[in-house]
């Protein structure tokens, strides 16, 4: 008996080191696995020949693939170096073709270029290898790019002032060149400039990566690769270029492809795309602020983080978002111990880290494309301080409602307006036309505090003090398209007389700010202001009156504002 216990005994402890060594070999061999992968990727970094160059052409027109080998054979060779051309012809999955092409070839540099892509600079080896020998960090070479891709992912959107290189571009006129603004200091002792991206159309390598043909086919391979070199830890870099290298007459493949726009986002968005931070104050509307949720979540832009303060009396609104905060990473509740009121607003605004802030009110919506199409008016004006839209009223149920005067469609097409002058109309109509909090995308860097106008703090019309304080720093993008819905219902501030009454007097103490900070053009038109806002305190002493609410109207306080505002009217 003892016998066997000790061979029971052996053989447990022989099963548990078994075990422990099936595991070790396991893990081992996910490390070789992971090794051979990264080696697989990296290829090029061990057994290049230094001294040879691969052109790759990718063809499905015989006569431009041989136009394009004529013009590499007519380039000046550096002395010592072997030149291998690899035409292939495939009218499909060009990424697959290039990865092909790249195990095919042991030169350490490689020529991806596609055949409507002629090299017309005699010296172009001797001066890409200069590059890369001056510096072993870059990695891949374009002949035109920009500094960073915008938001539409078409580094073409990108400004002039952002744009580097040059090339030949064939178009219906003839032949032109198309440049960007920092071409300069060819001269120099630095030759080149680094981008995040570069034109697909012709792309010089000293490394072997793999070229993403699991995500990609004809579109976004080549800016994929841009992020795949620093991914990798190297540079993309434009040569500075006394006259284009290169003449084309291609065309991206990209504006083309939408869903490959999709992918590419999924998988780099958050690489490249400002932050944008969606700031939800919450109170007592758990069903409501769901579907607010809900439409931050889905929208067509990929890098949004949503920060939710609730100064909810009571846990209904915790629940509702707690699948979502286990779903989600990039939302973060917050619990207000105590009723903040405003000092919530403020309070998830200091906690925003976008670039770009866009409030969203419990009970309204936005449209899927709202956070991407304001991002990209901000992104490519610099002197655009506000972008807003056309905002559609909605009821209870979520369906659309007739327009209101200051809500309607103020324009006929998507306009830019001088900041100075639209606060001016927008004062003058004591209208918010640039919409609630939900409407409107700013940069966080132009305002500190949500809600003030200079120095003063405003309670009722909080938003609009903000919209002018922008107003005062750029222009105004107003955009056609329906991008955000308010919500009309009996629960909301704008219902409540009590916030018509203090209007009066905040709405009367922006109008005086706003004239010593240089909006209206001249006295006549602050005096036509006045007019309006008298005319508009009138309707809402009338509207206190048709509901015999003449005992909260405060009367001491609305007679003072008129008096005042009569003054300014009267005065020389």
């Amino acid at each position: 008996m003892r016998t066997l216990c000790i061979i029971w005994a052996t053989f447990c402890i022989n099963t548990e080191n078994l075990m422990k060594l099936w595991d070790f070999l396991r893990k081992s061999s996910n490390r070789i696995q992971m090794f051979l992968a990264y080696k697989k990727r990296l290829r090029g970094i061990l057994i290049m020949e230094e001294n040879k160059v691969c052109f790759i052409i990718i063809y499905n027109n015989e006569f431009l693939c041989e136009e394009c080998i004529s013009y590499i054979n007519s380039l000046s060779k550096p002395d010592g170096f072997e030149v291998e051309i690899i035409p292939i012809y495939s009218t499909e999955n060009v990424a697959s073709v290039y990865n092909k092409a790249m195990k095919q070839s042991s030169a350490k540099y490689k020529v991806y270029l596609k055949q409507d892509s002629f090299i017309i600079n005699k010296t172009f080896m001797e001066e890409c290898l200069g590059i890369f020998k001056r510096n072993h960090k870059i990695g891949m070479i374009g002949v035109i790019g920009a500094e960073s891709l915008p938001p539409s992912c078409f580094w073409e959107d990108a400004n002039d002032e952002k744009k580097y290189g040059s090339l030949y571009c064939y178009n219906q006129n003839g032949v032109d060149i198309a440049t960007g603004a920092n071409n300069r200091n060819v001269s120099g002792e630095i030759n080149h400039d680094c981008v995040q991206v570069i034109d697909g159309r012709i792309m010089i390598t000293q490394y072997d990566l793999i070229w993403r043909d699991d995500l990609f086919s004809n579109s976004y391979y080549d800016i994929a690769q841009c992020f795949e070199f620093s991914d990798a830890g190297y540079s993309v870099a434009v040569p500075r270029q006394h006259k284009p290298w290169i003449i084309s007459d291609s065309e991206s493949e990209d504006r083309k492809c939408p869903e490959g726009r999709k992918v590419f986002l999924k998988h780099y968005g958050t690489k490249f795309l400002p932050k944008v931070s969606v700031l939800i104050p919450a109170y007592n509307r758990p069903f409501y602020l769901e579907l607010a949720l809900q439409s931050a979540l889905y929208q067509s832009y990929q890098n949004i983080e949503i920060i939710i303060g609730d100064d909810s009396t009571n846990n209904e609104v915790e629940k509702a978002i707690e699948p979502y905060l286990l779903e989600y990473n990039n939302v973060s509740y917050y619990k207000n111990e105590t009723n903040l009121g405003l000092e919530n607003w403020y309070k998830i605004y200091d906690m925003a880290n976008g670039e770009y802030i866009n409030f969203l009110m419990d009970d309204d919506l936005f449209h899927f494309e709202k956070i991407e199409k304001m991002v990209n008016k901000l992104h490519s004006h610099d002197d655009v301080s506000l972008v807003t839209s056309f905002r559609e009223l909605i009821d209870e149920s979520g369906e659309v409602l007739s327009s209101k005067p200051s809500t309607r469609l103020f324009f006929q097409e998507n306009t830019i307006i001088n900041g100075k002058t639209f606060g001016s109309f927008m004062l003058s109509q004591t209208w918010n036309i640039i919409g609630e909090p939900t409407t409107a995308m700013f940069r966080k860097k132009d305002v500190k505090r949500f809600g003030f106008y200079h120095e003063h703090k405003f309670n009722v019309i909080n938003d609009f003090a903000t919209w002018l304080s922008l107003m005062e720093k750029g222009d105004v993008v107003y955009l056609t398209e329906p991008l955000s819905y308010f919500r009309q219902h009996s629960g909301q501030n704008q219902a409540n007389p009590k916030y018509k009454v203090l209007g009066i007097d905040e709405w009367l103490c922006i109008i005086n700010e706003a004239r010593k900070n240089g909006f209206f053009e001249n006295d006549l038109t602050f005096k036509e202001t006045i007019i309006n806002y008298i005319k508009s305190s009138l309707d809402i002493i009338f509207f206190y009156q048709k509901l015999k609410l003449d005992e909260t109207l405060e009367v001491h306080l609305v007679k003072e504002k008129l008096v005042s505002a009569l003054d300014e009217l009267l005065v020389k």
